[in-house]
This record gives C-alpha cells, sequence and structure tokens, in this order.
C-alpha cells in the first residue's frame, strides 16, 4: 500500500491528530513517522497509557517520492486492534478522517497487502 500526500496535507494530519492527543482525552499520538491509535485517552498514574491499549499505526516516509511529499507505506493494526475486529483499512480510514484527507483508494490497495 502507497498512498501520496503533499506536504500540506500531511502537516495538517498531523496538528489534528495532535488536537486530539491520547495524552489530552483523544486516541491518536502523532509523531515524525506516523500516527498511532489508542483504544482510549491515557489514564495511567504520571501520564502514562494506563488501560488503553495501542490499536494500530499508519506509517510514512518523508520526502517521498520527492520532497515536499508523504508516502503512506504501512498501516498496522496490532493484536489487541485485531481482538476488537478493527482492520487495516478501518485504521487508515479513521486517521485519514481527521484531515478530511481521501481514502477511497485505500480499501483496494490494502486488499494486496500482506496482513500485519
Amino acid at each position: 500500500m502507497e498512498l501520496v500526500f503533499p506536504e500540506e496535507q500531511a502537516v495538517q494530519l498531523l496538528r489534528a491528530a495532535e488536537e486530539q492527543d491520547v495524552a489530552a482525552g483523544g486516541v491518536f499520538s502523532a509523531g515524525p513517522g506516523g500516527v498511532q491509535v489508542w483504544s482510549e485517552p491515557w489514564n495511567g498514574d504520571g501520564g502514562t497509557s494506563g488501560s488503553s491499549v495501542q490499536l494500530g499505526s499508519v506509517e510514512w516516509t518523508a520526502n517521498a517520492p520527492t520532497r515536499s511529499y508523504i508516502t503512506i507505506h504501512r498501516c498496522r493494526v496490532t493484536r489487541a486492534g485485531q481482538a476488537r475486529g478493527i482492520e487495516p483499512a478501518d485504521l487508515l480510514k479513521r486517521v485519514l478522517d481527521l484531515a478530511g484527507l481521501p481514502h477511497a483508494a485505500a480499501r483496494a490497495n490494502l486488499a494486496a497487502a500482506e496482513p500485519s
């Protein structure tokens, strides 16, 4: 699976995920290489995950295929996510919906990908 987005959309996605960060009552944890999706906001002592479990992640590479673009290259669902019936396309849609990014072609691309 590969989905390519211009840098502006990547920034939009990161900002949206940061606004719904797990440490601030949301279920996303954004970083330079992607977004993790968690079951619930972190509720442990001292800002730790507590009873929240990671459901999966959407990972990308910056400056690919060229400068000022990102390429989403992996959507990984954890065992905890699989136990909840989450599929890679569901996780990807959830992350892309944060910034209103298109994902219509994602399911077809994911169908050919190897399971995580």
